[in-house]
């Protein structure tokens, strides 16, 4: 620390960085952390040290977190719920057992769908989710998805979705979650 004190942000690596963010958001022992993308650029290893300080410090003080990110990775590894968010609004909470293993909402599908996975062959195009995210000064009605969605009806177009709950503890906005066929 005695060397670090007079230093300034840009000579330090991105986990001292990351760290010392962590720290000073602690100072006033919160009881709820918000972790807006902990890990981005950082690598593997520091990555997997920052989680590991976000848990001890979750177990030793009792706080919650809210973890922000892109990474599936994280999620899967860190969080007991999940809410995804497209243009503004959740479109598909639930524990995260359920959403990994049964998503409901089209972009939520989407998403996992996008996803690398080992064993597949280099040549092989990964899945992308057509169109282009809305403006969020010229938001579509409607559902915010439908331009994108591969299952959207004229309802989509007309009718904002209710965040509704399909399955216990597992909500979605979308008209037709639990009809739609993903397979």
């Amino acid at each position: 620390p005695e060397r670090r004190i007079d230093q300034y942000p840009h000579e330090f690596s991105g986990g001292m960085r990351q760290r010392a963010m962590i720290a000073m958001a602690l100072s006033s022992n919160p009881r709820l952390l918000i972790a807006d993308e902990p890990t981005t650029a950082l690598d593997v290893t520091i990555q997997a040290q920052i989680l590991d300080l976000l848990r001890a410090l979750q177990a030793d003080v009792g706080m919650s977190i809210l973890i922000i990110t892109h990474d599936l990775g994280i999620i899967a590894e860190m969080a007991d719920d999940v809410a995804v968010m497209y243009a503004s609004k959740v479109v598909e909470y639930a524990p995260v057992q359920e959403l990994f293993s049964s998503p409901l909402h089209p972009y939520t599908h989407g998403l996992f769908k996008s996803r690398p996975e080992v064993g597949k062959s280099k040549s092989e195009k990964l899945y992308a989710i057509t169109g282009m995210v809305p403006s969020p000064l010229r938001f579509p009605p409607g559902c915010k998805f439908h331009p994108r969605c591969p299952y959207q009806q004229a309802k989509c177009q007309a009718e904002e979705p209710e965040l509704r709950e399909i399955r216990p503890g597992h909500l979605v906005r979308c008209h037709f979650a639990g009809e739609l066929n993903y397979e």
